[in-house]
C-alpha cells in the first residue's frame, strides 16, 4: 500500500491533524519506508495503527462529534454495522479499534492530496465520498477561494475518503492533549509538530529519528497535560516546557539540539469548532538564557527546577493567577502576573532583568498581603521562592 503524500505540510489545523495521523502510523507500524512524496506501508497499517490504540489515553478524549457529522454513513463506507453507545470521538475510537479488522483496504494506493471541484475541497479527490468531520474544518477554507473561481466570499465544504478520515481520526488521538472546562466555556488543546519538523522527519527518510523526536512530542505533551489544567496562559505554559529538566534531558539523548511544535486551542462553537489560539513552542537542548545564567556562575539546572517546581499547579503562583477567572481574585494576582511576563521575558530572550523583575514582584506580593492574616501560607511560599532562587544565582 502506498500513500502519495501531496497535501504540503503547513500551519493550518487540517494538515497537523493528517500529517500527525501520518507520523503515528509511521511510529506505530514498523515495516515499510518514507520520505517527502510517499511512504510504503502493509495493506493492514490502518488496522494495526488502531490496534495500539492505547485505551487509557483514549479515555481521555473528551470530545463531543456535532450534530452535522454524518458518523453513521462513515461507518456504513467502512462496512461496520455497530454504532457508538454516545456521539463521540472517545467512542468512535474505542469502536474503531474493536472492529478494526473489518475494516476492508482494498486499493493498492492512497492519495493524500488537496484539489478543489467546484465549492468543494477533496481529499484523496478519487475516493471523496464523505463529508469530513467538522474538526477536520476548523480552518474555515476561504483562504483557499480565487477571483477565477469566484468563491472569494463562501466556504468550501471539505470531502475526503474514508481512509482519510481513518488517518486524520488517529491524528486527532495522537495529538489530544487536555480538554479544560471552566462555568461558561470549553477549550479543547492539541499538540502538533511544526511544518518544517514533519517535512525534515519525512525527508531524512529515518525511522529513528521518526522515533526520537516522536518520543520528545509524547514527553511534551504529558507536561501540557498537567500544566492546562491549572493555567491556559500561554506565556506560563512555554515557561514550564523551557524550564523543563526532563526536555531537555531527553533532548539531549535522543541528540536533537532543538525541536519546534505548534499548540492549539479550539472550541465548540454551536455545530463546529473555532481555533482560539495558536501558540508556537521550541524546546532547545541549550536555550539561550542557559547561557547567560552559566556566565554568572549560576547553579542552571537547579535554577530550572526551582522555577520549575515554583510554576507546578496548586502552588502559590498558579493560584494567583488562576484567581483571575474567580470571584475572589488575589489581591496580589496583578503583581504575580506580572512577574511571570518577566520571567517569560528571560527565558525566552535571555535578558535576565526579566528574572530579577519576577523576583521583585514576590517581594511586592509579601508586602501586599503582609497586613492579610489568612494569606501567612501564601508569604511564606513567596519568599521561600525568592530565596531558593537566590541560593541558585
Amino acid at each position: 500500500m502506498r500513500l502519495e503524500l501531496g497535501l504540503p505540510p503547513d500551519s493550518t489545523f487540517l494538515s497537523g491533524v493528517i500529517y500527525e495521523g501520518i507520523l503515528y502510523i509511521l511510529a506505530n507500524v514498523k515495516e515499510g519506508s518514507f520520505n517527502l512524496d510517499w511512504a510504503e506501508l502493509p495493506v493492514d497499517f490502518l488496522c494495526r495503527a488502531y490496534e495500539s490504540i492505547d485505551e487509557d489515553r483514549v479515555e481521555s478524549l473528551s470530545i463531543v462529534l456535532t450534530g452535522n457529522d454524518k458518523i453513521d454513513k462513515f461507518l456504513e463506507s467502512l462496512g461496520i454495522n455497530e454504532r457508538p453507545p454516545k456521539k463521540t470521538y472517545r467512542e468512535l475510537l474505542k469502536l474503531l479499534k474493536r472492529q478494526c479488522r473489518s475494516i476492508p483496504i482494498n486499493r493498492d494506493k492512497i492519495v493524500v492530496r488537496a484539489e478543489i471541484k467546484g465549492k468543494n475541497m477533496s481529499l484523496d479527490a478519487e475516493k471523496s465520498i464523505l463529508a469530513a468531520p467538522q474538526l477536520f474544518k476548523v480552518d474555515r477554507y476561504t483562504g483557499l477561494s480565487t477571483v477565477e473561481m469566484k468563491t472569494t466570499s463562501e466556504q468550501l465544504g471539505l470531502r475526503a475518503s474514508p481512509e482519510i478520515i481513518l488517518i486524520g481520526l488517529l491524528g486527532v488521538y495522537s495529538s489530544h492533549i487536555t480538554t479544560v472546562r471552566s462555568q461558561d466555556s470549553t477549550h479543547h488543546y492539541f499538540l502538533f509538530l511544526s511544518p518544517d519538523e514533519v517535512t525534515s522527519v519525512l525527508a531524512s527518510g529515518d525511522p529513528f529519528k521518526l522515533t526520537n523526536i516522536y518520543s520528545v512530542k509524547e514527553s511534551l505533551r504529558e507536561l501540557l497535560s498537567e500544566i492546562l489544567p491549572s493555567s491556559a496562559v500561554s506565556e506560563v505554559m512555554v515557561l514550564e516546557v523551557m524550564l523543563s529538566t526532563k526536555i531537555r534531558s531527553e533532548l539531549m539523548k535522543m541528540n536533537l539540539d532543538k525541536v519546534d511544535f505548534n499548540v492549539f486551542k479550539i472550541a465548540p462553537e454551536g455545530m463546529t469548532y473555532k481555533i482560539y489560539e495558536t501558540v508556537p513552542i521550541s524546546v532547545y537542548r541549550e536555550p539561550m538564557f542557559y547561557a547567560a545564567l552559566s556566565k554568572r556562575g549560576a547553579k542552571v539546572d537547579k535554577l530550572c527546577e526551582e522555577l520549575h517546581e515554583a510554576l507546578s499547579p496548586g502552588k502559590a503562583i498558579m493560584r494567583a493567577l488562576a484567581s483571575f477567572n474567580s470571584r475572589n481574585k488575589y489581591s496580589e494576582a496583578d503583581t504575580i502576573l506580572r512577574g511571570v511576563l518577566d520571567l517569560y521575558k528571560f527565558v525566552s530572550t535571555a535578558d535576565t532583568q526579566g528574572l530579577f523583575g519576577f523576583l521583585r514582584s514576590l517581594e511586592e506580593s509579601c508586602v501586599i498581603l503582609r497586613d492579610d492574616k489568612r494569606a501567612r501560607s501564601r508569604i511564606e511560599e513567596y519568599a521561600s521562592i525568592q530565596r531558593k532562587i537566590s541560593y541558585a544565582l
